[in-house]
């Protein structure tokens, strides 16, 4: 046989034991990148810019693609049902995300800050749609859904629930100056129009409560219009909003929280009754207040009815009803409604002749509460004492890195899953009253340094002061022994090997911290 064959004949094998091998190992590699237990995929480390979820995951967990640089289009497997939080938070490559009909749960700030992200597709299995899931996305102008979704329906940028009553997202990246909440919808989704920055100007209709961090850092909104019945104004809801110049805030409003308009511009005017909460509220924050509109706006005014799809810019006709015509004027102007009011005796009533407001007391032995258009008598011997919240929601202020301090109140029960998770509080002292800290209730506080837990404290969840500089500074120091016990005896960490028995003065143990 020819020499030279001889010699091709080994090197090729051997070129093709390298090629085989390489091929082995970049497969091995890939795989090696998903860190899958028990079906929950907790952490993805691979570099690949087009990501296929494995066939053995059921979940994919909280924070497992949170920060990755590289990923640019996700899909998943039908064996996927689940999307915890955070899980694909902050994953600035991401431009293209498929979800099949086999995901019931997307978790609360999923896609949160993925900032390239334009093309959404979600399946007719979709149920449970998470607080703020794609919030702060801002190159997202729309959200396909299934038209078999049975649960949620989207409509040019929002989501909403299949029969129209609850918004649970607005796209951030929409195009829209000026938007009108769709009359039949009756709550909207903490985190919603969260950082919405082409977003001028704001009509609510028929919303109760403006929830928590519901229009947080929209920094290019100038106007707000709140309607009857809106009677609350929730935890940071307008926080952040740089420009806001005006907004009007009906008498209905009985309560606005102490942070509701942080970081807006002091020299914002409050648009309201000189009678009402909302005057009072202003008075005490230094706003100015007017009865009537000071700013005069003009934007393409967009309405997206939930049963209609209506991308065009409309404005109002002359068959539009009263109330939809005080919100846009035939040239697209934006105008605040004026109300006919009424005073008698320290009482406020519209011109068919509704009670509203919050009123003071009108005689030596009555007290008159009056709440959004109803009214209650008490004697003045037995006026409601006002409680102080005796639980704190779960995700109350998660992730919100403005939060640096917070005082609890006494009368405090329960703070919820993750209420301070990811927050720059640097120092806490929770009150003598506090029973119970759910599942990483400070998780993550970056800060952390210093933390007082009384001895009322009977029950602390998984990983509740994990990843704190309080709780690794025990962990580092020897001196401080090997059990960490807090409150009424709840053992909250343990360093080196599990002890075969527990002391007496542990009377329960935390979740996850024998595991």
């Amino acid at each position: 046989m020819n020499k030279r064959l001889l010699l091709l004949i080994p090197a090729f094998a051997l070129l093709s034991v390298l090629l085989i091998g390489g091929i082995y190992r970049a497969n091995a590699s890939t795989d090696g990148d998903f860190n899958v237990t028990g079906g929950v995929l907790h952490t993805y480390n691979g570099t690949s810019p087009k990501v296929l979820v494995p066939s053995t995951v059921s979940t994919v967990g909280r924070e497992a693609f949170m920060g990755n640089p590289y990923v640019e289009e996700v899909t998943f497997s039908d064996s996927v049902t689940r999307i915890d939080e955070s899980a694909f938070k902050d994953c600035k490559a991401l431009k293209r995300v498929v979800i099949p009909d086999s995901v019931a749960t997307l978790g609360d700030s999923a896609f949160w800050g993925c900032s390239l992200l334009k093309d959404v597709k979600i399946g007719a299995g979709l149920k449970n749609f998470g607080a703020g899931a794609f919030s702060d996305c801002d190159s997202l102008k729309t959200i396909g859904i299934s038209a078999e979704n049975p649960y949620l329906s989207s409509y040019g940028s929002i989501v909403l629930s299949k029969n129209g009553n609850k918004l649970y997202q607005y796209a951030a990246g929409s195009e829209n100056q000026a938007y009108g909440i769709p009359e039949n919808v009756s709550d909207i989704e903490r985190y919603a129009f969260w950082g919405c920055d082409n977003l001028k100007s704001l009509t609510v209709n028929g919303i109760k409560k403006i929830p928590d961090h519901a229009f947080s850092n929209c920094e290019s909104l100038e106007n707000v219009s709140m309607q009857i019945p809106t009677n609350e104004i929730g935890i940071r809801a307008f926080s952040g909003c740089t420009r806001l110049a005006q907004v009007f805030i009906p008498e209905s409003v009985g309560k606005i929280h102490e942070t509701a308009f942080d970081g807006c511009p002091d020299n914002m005017y409050v648009i309201c009754s000189p009678y009402s909460y909302a005057y009072r509220y202003a008075d005490e924050h230094f706003y100015q207040v007017s009865d009537r509109p000071m700013i005069n706006i003009n934007y393409v005014y967009t309405e997206e009815m939930p049963y209609t799809e209506n991308t065009q810019n409309t404005t109002a006709s002359a068959e539009d009803t009263d109330e939809q015509a005080s919100s846009a004027d035939g040239a697209g102007n934006i105008l605040l409604p004026q109300q006919s009011l009424d005073v008698h005796d320290g009482l406020r009533v519209t011109a068919e002749g509704v009670i509203l407001g919050n009123s003071p007391v009108v005689s030596d032995r009555a007290y008159v509460q009056i709440k959004a258009g109803e009214y209650t008598v008490f004697d003045g011997s037995k006026v409601p004492e006002v409680h102080v919240a005796e639980y704190l929601d779960d995700h109350l202020y998660y992730l919100d890195q403005t939060l640096t301090e917070y005082e609890f109140e006494e009368g405090l029960l329960q703070i919820g899953a993750f209420a301070f998770a990811r927050t720059h509080l640097t120092d806490i002292k929770l009150p003598e009253s506090l029973q119970v800290i759910d599942e990483g209730a400070f998780y993550h506080c970056d800060m952390l340094s210093n933390v007082y837990i009384p001895k009322s404290v009977e029950k602390i969840g998984k990983y509740a002061f994990n990843f704190t500089p309080w709780y690794n500074n025990w962990m580092d120091n020897a001196k401080d022994g090997d059990l960490l016990v807090v409150g009424d005896g709840v053992l909250i960490g343990i360093k080196g090997e599990k002890p075969e028995t527990l002391p007496d003065y542990v009377k329960s143990v935390a979740d996850g911290v024998l595991e």
